[in-house]
């Protein structure tokens, strides 16, 4: 690209004056520098200054007949100015489309942490001392009873080292479908809490479930249960049933 051309042409296309000239003459035709200047409230001197600059740009071309000068359009030099606005848009659309994958990848991100701050809070009071209700979440045989779907009527396949860091799997079954769940154990304090990692098909891979057991009064225990971290909104809400269901089957077992 000639930029010494190019600025010619900017310059010469950066006053009102000059391009009200390049336009009457693409309109009209070749005319001559007395019939231009009637355009203009002006000298013709001045008008001849105006039609000198576009010359040296190469936008418009003199043709002399006798005492006649001739002023006519030449618009192929503005070719480089559309190569040069050519270029910036290139540019300017790159930089818009990278804001734009900024933008979608901010607001993935916002949705993740969303979905991270969900959590939710669900309590039942068990007919049950507290040392009875909190073994009975370290138990597999009593997890197989109440770790199950709502209205399955199906115990589930219970798999546990009920230590910290130890592992569990449980298998809860549908009529048409088995469920796999499995976690860590973080936190094993004997009768007051219980804590675990969740590992579901609709909750995050590093949600937690915290379990805490208060002493109503000798046969009386009440269990609040809260869980963070969804993959959304319904996941959570999916859970909240299923909580709620499995702390109703717990206390059918001890009531």
């Amino acid at each position: 690209m000639d930029d010494d051309a190019l600025s010619r042409i900017l310059k010469a296309a950066g006053d009102t004056t000059r391009r009200h000239i390049l336009t009457l003459l693409v309109q009209e035709g070749a005319l001559r520098v007395t019939a231009l200047a009637t355009h203009f409230d002006m000298s013709l001197n001045s008008v001849s200054k105006h039609i000198k600059v576009l010359e040296e740009a190469g936008l418009v071309t003199r043709r002399t007949m006798g005492r006649e000068h001739f002023i006519a359009a030449e618009l192929e030099p503005l070719k480089l100015t559309e190569g040069w606005f050519g270029q910036l848009k290139s540019i300017w659309d790159l930089r818009l489309r990278a804001l734009e994958d900024a933008l979608v990848s901010k607001d993935e991100d916002m949705v993740e942490l969303d979905m991270k701050d969900l959590e939710l809070t669900v309590s039942r009071r068990i007919p049950a001392p507290r040392n009875k209700v909190f073994d009975a979440w370290l138990s597999p045989a009593l997890l197989a009873k109440f770790m199950r779907p709502d209205g399955s009527g199906k115990t589930s396949r219970v798999n546990n080292d009920p230590v910290k860091g130890g592992r569990f799997s449980i298998v809860m079954a549908t009529a048409d479908k088995e469920i796999p769940h499995a976690g860590t154990y973080l936190e094993i304090n004997p009768h007051s809490r219980l804590a675990f990692t969740w590992e579901s098909p609709h909750s995050l891979d590093d949600s937690v479930v915290t379990i805490d057991f208060a002493e109503i009064d000798a046969g009386t225990t009440e269990i609040t249960l809260h869980q963070v971290k969804f993959r959304s909104e319904q996941a959570r809400d999916g859970h909240i049933g299923g909580w709620t269901a499995i702390l109703k089957a717990l206390e059918e077992i001890f009531g």
